[in-house]
């Protein structure tokens, strides 16, 4: 196994893999963190690497059943507040590949409804550090809890990352970051760069945005220590320069430059890099233009051309096109309003609820939708439509409108789309990004 050195500093994260099967749906937080270091632990000795080991490599969703009550509406909010949408709810080296295996659980209101949030394990600096990461393909920044975050701002309850004990750490002087989201949740803080070992690939300099504030908002979330975005660069929010990705800044050594992810419906799901899994997907995996994101947006898009509801076979177009977010970040499908009302008119147990949002009985079945993208059709199951449950007979949906705003892609394909597809994001360094879309095998729960 061929590897490359990088100045022939010592120490850092050689490549680790946190196996499935041992991670049993059951695991307690403190169970599963003390697992997750135990594997890192293994692996942190050897020398620092830009990009290490020349095999394959998966990064796994680490599933954490935890159940924190939170609304679903609570969470739609949130999920409009990411593209600064105001909410419409009245509410109070070359040839390196690798992948990851990540896991859903339940936070933000989904009370059984475990797919809301897909976290994995990331290991910064030297000796190894390991936290759980939000993977969101809808946004450029990597935020963790750190040591800089006081101990009322929920450091406490979280892994978080300490520059001082890492000696392969370096603060950026005179850099930070500072996000404010649309419901006013935020965090801000220094900017460093580190060793990062995500799934056994490694970049020796990544930058690594360690909060110093941190609104009470995450503080529930005992399963997130940080956002790490796969989104593209001209999203990112360092300051006075933005700072790229950790797949951009490792794309040029991986056999071909992208990663898929294959999501799962009470399962862990897996991230490779570097490679297409041929045995992720069935019938033929068609590739289509992503174009480029308003300017200071690093959100994959793509072109949706259609859609039916039920058994329908025939489609609908949408009007003019429909360009939507390919969001790993968010829980929801989200289409305007006009192909909410379409599909709901075929669900006569739903209701508009101008408190919560769509609803409806519990034990009432949802009709299936189909969505195109060119010759692509992706066949949503009315059963991973359904979300959270606000009480213990009414459910809420998890198809829900977007509110139209300027600079806004007009929709969002978040994980209720992502079960059902596998999907490639590719993105040559000086060429065109493009994003591929396949069938899941049947009942797929393929995850290693």
């Amino acid at each position: 196994m061929e590897s490359k050195a990088v100045n022939g500093a010592e120490g850092g994260c050689k490549a680790s893999l946190f196996p499935l099967s041992l991670i049993p749906s059951g695991l307690e937080l403190v169970k599963m963190r003390q697992l997750v270091s135990f594997w890192f632990l293994l692996a942190c000795t050897g020398s620092v690497w830009a990009v290490l080991f020349t095999s394959d490599f998966s990064v796994l969703q680490t599933r954490a059943p935890v159940n924190i009550s939170r609304r679903g509406p609570t969470a739609l909010q949130r999920a409009y507040a990411k593209y600064g949408i105001r909410s419409v709810l009245h509410l109070t080296p070359r040839g390196q590949q690798g992948s990851v295996i990540n896991q859903p659980h339940n936070f933000a209101g989904f009370d059984n409804y475990p797919d809301d949030e897909y976290i994995a394990t990331i290991g910064i600096g030297t000796p190894c550090q390991t936290l759980l990461v939000d993977l969101d393909t809808g946004s450029a920044d990597f935020w963790v809890y750190s040591s800089e975050t006081p101990l009322e701002d929920g450091r406490s309850n979280h892994s978080y990352y300490d520059p001082s004990k890492s000696t392969t750490s370096r603060k950026l002087a005179g850099y930070n970051y500072s996000i404010t989201y649309g419901d006013g949740s935020f965090s801000s803080g220094d900017v460093y760069t580190d060793v990062v070992d995500f799934g056994g690939v490694k970049f020796a300099t990544q930058s690594v945005e360690a909060a110093k504030i941190v609104s009470p908002d995450f503080l529930p979330d005992p399963y997130f220590d940080g956002y790490f975005g796969l989104g593209h660069d001209g999203g990112n929010q360092i300051k006075p320069n933005a700072q790229k990705t950790f797949f951009t800044n490792v794309a040029p050594s991986l056999t071909s430059p992208l990663f898929t992810a294959s999501l799962n419906h009470l399962n862990a799901g897996v991230y490779d890099f570097g490679f297409i899994d041929p045995r992720k997907y069935s019938g033929p995996l068609r590739f289509f233009p992503s174009p480029a994101p308003p300017a200071g947006h690093g959100w994959w898009v793509v072109n949706a051309t259609g859609y039916s509801v039920g058994s329908t076979k025939t489609l609908t177009s949408f009007v003019g096109g429909l360009l939507a977010i390919i969001d790993t970040g968010n829980t929801f499908l989200l289409l305007p309003q006009q192909y909410c009302d379409s599909y709901y008119a075929q669900a006569s147990s739903v209701v508009n609820d101008p408190d919560y949002g769509y609803i409806y009985p519990c034990k009432a079945a949802l009709p299936d939708l189909t969505i195109a993208i060119g010759d692509y059709q992706a066949r949503i199951p009315g059963s991973l439509l359904q979300g959270a449950n606000l009480n213990s007979t009414t459910c809420f949906t998890g198809l829900h409108s977007i509110p139209q705003a300027p600079n806004i892609p007009n929709a969002v394909f978040g994980d209720t789309f992502l079960k059902t597809t596998f999907t490639v994001f590719k993105y040559p360094p000086g060429g065109s990004a493009s994003l591929g879309f396949a069938t899941k095998p049947s009942g797929s729960s393929y995850v290693s």
